[in-house]
Parts: structure tokens; C-alpha cells; sequence
């Protein structure tokens, strides 16, 4: 079964939050809203609101190269903004020479 579900404590039952197949899933820092990374080929980030349950693209993921241990990783920053790994390579890799007095 793929699929984003919330359990609720309280009534004890289980509610699906998206039928994508999800990665990564992080709450914002208030609460409002749970971020995840859609695995279902869409290549972007999403996020459910949790008052309505509504679904939005956070950011495209299309021309981001990712990388990691398991594929991509995803987190959110403290101030909201996301964090993910990217795949330099090494033409992104740089050398400086510093002489200090």
C-alpha cells in the first residue's frame, strides 16, 4: 500500500492524507502542515494542510539533482524554508587558497 495516512489518538482511526507515494515526511514547525517528497514520478515537493487535508506543491523538484544514502533527503530549516541534498558533481567543486598574516 503506497499513500500518505494520519492516525488520530483521539478517535483512533486512520486518514489518508494523499495516494502518492510519499517520502520524507516532516512537520512544519506550527503544526499546519506536513511536507513530503512525492516518490510517484511528479518530482516535486508536496505539503497537506492537516485542517482541510489539502494538498499543495511546495516546490518542483524537476531539474534538482538529488542525492543521499537512500536517493533524495528532505528536512525543513528552523525558519520553514526546505533543506535537500544536492548532487554537485565535480564540476560544482571549487578550491580556494587562503594565506592569512
Amino acid at each position: 500500500m503506497t499513500g500518505l495516512f494520519l492516525f488520530d489518538f483521539q478517535t483512533q482511526k486512520w486518514t489518508e492524507l494523499s495516494k502518492s507515494s510519499a517520502g520524507w515526511p516532516t512537520f512544519s514547525k506550527d503544526g499546519q502542515y506536513l511536507y513530503f517528497v512525492d516518490y510517484s514520478g511528479t518530482g516535486v515537493l508536496l505539503r497537506v494542510r492537516l485542517s482541510n487535508h489539502t494538498v499543495e506543491k511546495a516546490v518542483d523538484l524537476k531539474s534538482f539533482v538529488t542525492t543521499g544514502t537512500y536517493g533524495n533527503w528532505f528536512a525543513l530549516a528552523p525558519n520553514g524554508s526546505p533543506i535537500s541534498m544536492r548532487d554537485a558533481g565535480t564540476t560544482d567543486v571549487y578550491s580556494l587558497d587562503w594565506e592569512e598574516p
